[in-house]
């Protein structure tokens, strides 16, 4: 099967030793998840890891796919000025998934940007071995309902199932950025209720709960990872897997969730 590894990440750009360094300690169960994905990835040796990131989009109703020729990690507006990562791209599962998007009718947009937004640069700074050499193909989802971004994800698993290599999907999401006062959406006790109920819909392993989730409380939790989620649940649609949940916490107020879902 051309899937061959699929987990859920938050992106804190704290997690990078330069920037993140005097709060390492409070991110050493995240850290511990992230270098368990490490070495899994590194046995699905994957050719192409696809990354879902909530912040590539640049229209709230429409699909994002990132189509440069290269893709460089840096994060210089967090005071990292550390060497890039370098990407090549996938233009075959690029073009696959814009085919299956218009024969599903889907609003699909292409940019062109050689530099990763953090959700993006954030775990592909990190979880892929200093050694392995993937092409990267980045998409967003929209802010549109979730049985949009579920069906679109259903496209995205047809794309990469038409394709003749072995393709990872790493799903970058926080959960609610409202756990405490000192984020700044200020705290809701719905952050919580959110989360609590994330979690318990995810280690379920089924697409229903997740889908359904009160859009009231969604919006509430303020969780940038909510519609990545549906999107990934779409991508892993009729395939078997079982999730394991590596890590949660939230040190900082937002909710972040490490989970691997193992394919059968």
């Amino acid at each position: 099967m051309p899937l061959v590894f699929s987990a859920l990440v938050p992106h804190p750009p704290l997690l990078l030793p330069a920037i993140g360094r005097e709060h390492a300690r409070l991110l050493e169960k995240t850290s511990a998840a992230f270098d368990k994905l490490s070495a899994s990835l590194a046995d699905a040796a994957p050719d192409t890891i696809l990354v879902i990131s909530p912040h590539l989009g640049v229209m709230p109703e429409t699909f994002t796919i990132n189509h440069a020729s290269r893709y460089t990690t840096h994060f210089l507006e967090f005071g990292d000025f550390s060497s890039p990562r370098e990407f090549g791209t996938d233009p075959l599962l690029i073009e696959r998934i814009r085919r299956e998007a218009r024969k599903a009718q889907q609003k699909i947009i292409t940019v062109s940007d050689n530099h990763l937004d953090y959700g993006a640069g954030v775990p592909l700074t990190i979880i892929p071995p200093a050694a392995m050499k993937p092409s990267v193909v980045v998409i967003s989802p929209t802010l549109e309902a979730a049985k949009d971004q579920f069906a679109f994800g259903q496209t995205v698993k047809e794309a990469i199932m038409s394709v003749n290599h072995k393709v990872a999907v790493i799903c970058s999401g926080d959960l609610s950025h409202r756990l405490s006062s000192d984020t700044p959406h200020g705290f809701s006790s719905k952050g919580k209720e959110f989360d609590d109920l994330m979690l318990a819909n995810l280690a379920s392993g089924s697409a229903s709960p997740i889908l359904q989730m009160n859009p009231e409380l969604v919006g509430e939790a303020h969780a940038c990872g909510y519609g990545a989620i549906c999107l990934l649940m779409g991508i892993l649609d009729h395939v078997n897997f079982t999730p394991e949940l590596l890590c949660y916490e939230a040190p900082f107020g937002v909710g972040y969730c490490t989970m691997e879902f193992h394919l059968k």
